[in-house]
């Protein structure tokens, strides 16, 4: 008896370090993803997306995080707030030195979501009209309209972050006890939205995260025909992702998503 009870504490022990481990690599991902070294913050990136719906109780926080850390060692990536421009290199269309934007940027390409936190870098010229479609519910309300109207570049902006925020958090509000990526990913593809539908036949035939469920079966039975149809999208960046993936007759682009 006494040898049972022993093991019993010792079980105990286990689950709970493994539990508190677990929390302190999320924790120390976090950390990693809001620093300035962007090596650091890609690497962060790729682990949390890998947890899939786990990693996203810990990323909507930094939705409040409304604070700049300038991004070092970018070498030669493409960004809202790159200080030199190459010609060439990896594109984030993210103004990702700010934190709340960072976070949104993770939460888009986990989800395959469009929340709008791409609008917040457009010319101040296009910034009502991605209100209107982004965010037709709020724009439509007569009161927001002549308010939009009448507002500065800076106000529209200070807006859309608002209303982006708002979005995802409601997102996960509803979604949090159901959300898993692969049904995301089908949810994108079906999607009438041009952002979510490029984000999601990007990640398939690019992605190198994890997709849970995502195999040959499950792609032939769920997922082929909507990469058929949208071979034949009239949004040329659609068409030809989805050719593409068509095109692959081995499913080399489901290399990565299996590991």
């Amino acid at each position: 008896m006494k040898n049972k009870k022993v093991i019993a504490i010792l079980l105990t022990s286990a689950v709970l370090f493994s539990c508190s481990f677990a929390q302190v690599d999320i924790s120390s991902l976090i950390k990693d993803f809001v620093s300035e070294d962007w090596k650091t913050v890609q690497e962060a990136k790729i682990a949390l997306e890998n947890l899939e719906g786990e990693a996203i109780p810990d990323v909507i926080p930094l939705l409040d995080r409304d604070e700049t850390v300038k991004l070092k060692n970018t070498g030669s990536l493409i960004y809202p707030g790159a200080q030199r421009f190459f010609g060439h290199g990896q594109i984030v269309d993210y103004a990702i030195d700010n934190l709340s934007i960072r976070a949104g940027w993770l939460l888009e390409e986990l989800t395959f979501n469009n929340f709008g936190f791409t609008g917040l870098h457009l010319p101040d010229e296009e910034l009502v009209g991605f209100i209107k479609i982004t965010f037709p519910d709020y724009y439509n309300n007569s009161q927001n309209r002549k308010k939009i109207e009448s507002s500065a570049a800076d106000e529209l902006r200070n807006l859309i972050h608002k209303l982006c925020i708002a979005e995802a958090k409601t997102w996960w509000k509803a979604e949090s006890g159901s959300w898993t990526r692969l049904q995301a990913l089908v949810d994108g593809l079906h999607s009438f939205d041009e952002k979510r539908q490029v984000k999601a036949l990007f990640y398939m035939r690019n992605g190198k995260t994890r997709c849970t469920g995502l195999d040959k079966d499950y792609y032939i039975d769920n997922i082929s025909s909507l990469i058929v149809r949208l071979s034949s999208s009239d949004t040329k960046r659609v068409s030809e992702h989805a050719r593409f993936i068509l095109f692959d007759t081995q499913f080399t682009w489901l290399d990565d998503k299996l590991k």
